[in-house]
């Protein structure tokens, strides 16, 4: 993986974990709308950041450095 491509997933790793931290503190506390319209973002854009991935792998595999 290019340099370029390795920090662009390591972004968005660290992107993942902070969302993984703000869900601990969902599924411990209160759940009020506005909690759960966060979460229902983070997920949607879990969802993009996996895809990101996947993209940046499939790059890797077709053209490695």
């Amino acid at each position: 993986m290019s340099s370029e491509g390795s920090e662009q997933m390591l972004g968005l790793l660290k992107e993942l974990s902070v969302y993984n931290a703000m869900d601990e503190d969902y599924s411990a506390g209160p759940k009020g709308r506005v909690e759960t319209e966060a979460y229902e973002v983070r997920e949607r854009r879990r969802q993009e950041i996996k895809q990101e991935m996947q993209t940046l792998a499939a790059e890797n595999k077709s053209h490695p450095s």
